[in-house]
């Protein structure tokens, strides 16, 4: 029994830390997985819409022929599907709108280029099993209370309850 008593007492000195992470520290980190995420992916994708402003649209098939192909998919379409989930989904995740499914497909994106693309091209990289970890993140928990989902279900639950 006294064993169970510490243990309660101790439960009640550690209960106000719990309460600070849960409702302060944790949408904070959950937003910076986001923004950090989104960052990445982002990036990579303006630098492929600037080739397309540039005039310069071939060096970004390349890439997706000769560089990191994606098996079974033509260059060209691989090339504008990646621009695509490169430019649209980071912005849903920093957001925090249909995060999950932003993160889901970043998610997805990294494991085609970590698993699918021939090993001869070696850009598969033990960093992406740590984006995927990150990614995985919002996509089990959620964007937490800083992310317009979160502003979303608040007012949908107040136009259902009127």
């Amino acid at each position: 029994m006294p064993m169970i008593t510490f243990a309660r007492k101790l439960d009640t000195v550690i209960d106000p830390l719990r309460h600070f992470a849960d409702r302060i520290l944790a949408p904070i980190l959950f937003l910076t997985i986001r923004l950090f995420m989104a960052d990445i992916f982002f990036k990579s994708g303006w630098l492929k819409f600037q080739n397309l402003l540039n005039g310069n649209w071939d060096s970004t098939v390349y890439l997706f022929q000769d560089v990191f192909p994606v098996p079974g998919v033509p260059a060209n379409i691989a090339a504008v599907l990646g621009t695509t989930g490169e430019l649209v989904l980071p912005v849903l995740l920093a957001l925090g709108l249909f995060a999950r499914l932003g993160a889901a497909g970043l998610i997805g994106m990294t494991m085609v280029f970590q698993f699918l693309v021939p090993p001869e091209y070696d850009i598969a990289n033990p960093i992406h099993y740590y984006w995927m970890m990150l990614l995985g993140v919002t996509f089990v928990k959620g964007p937490g209370t800083l992310s317009l989902d979160h502003v979303i279900r608040r007012w949908l639950s107040k136009m259902d309850s009127t």
